[in-house]
């Protein structure tokens, strides 16, 4: 009877502490929820506020904008274009590795410069002309309304 009773205990004890962990997740998803909701507003107040914003811009500044955005973005033809017009030569470091037996490394790496004529594709140069661009969009989806 005794034996009976501590089981009981320790299994109410259990179901108690399995409960607890319960509530527990039950509350973190509510306040997981509850700050994606803040999230969106704050989202929606921030788009709201770039729109207003749209709306008091002198079209001189659009231009502006739009001029800064051009000569970048020729620039980065330029860079791209340029080594076919005028036949500049281009150099690509190219690593040699040396030999090696289970990580121990017997000859070094040597590093050969390979000269390369025409265009290139620079990944950094197409990396920037996409935030330009992005970047004109987004001034655009700020005057959607």
């Amino acid at each position: 009877m005794i034996e009976d009773n501590r089981i009981q205990l320790q299994l109410d004890k259990h179901s108690g502490q399995i409960a607890k962990l319960l509530a527990l997740k039950s509350q973190a998803a509510q306040e997981q929820q509850k700050m994606m909701i803040e999230n969106l507003q704050v989202r929606n107040e921030s788009i709201n506020q770039a729109r207003s914003m749209a709306q008091k811009e002198s079209p001189m500044a659009a231009m502006n904008r739009r001029i800064i955005i051009l000569t970048i973005l020729a620039l980065v033809i330029f860079t791209q274009v340029a080594p076919v017009f005028w036949n500049v030569p281009t150099v690509i470091p190219t690593v040699i590795e040396g030999a090696s037996i289970l990580g121990f490394q017997l000859t070094p790496d040597v590093v050969e410069y390979v000269t390369v004529e025409g265009m290139l594709k620079f990944d950094e140069i197409f990396r920037w002309a996409t935030m330009i661009i992005e970047f004109y969009f987004g001034a655009q989806l700020a005057k959607g309304r």
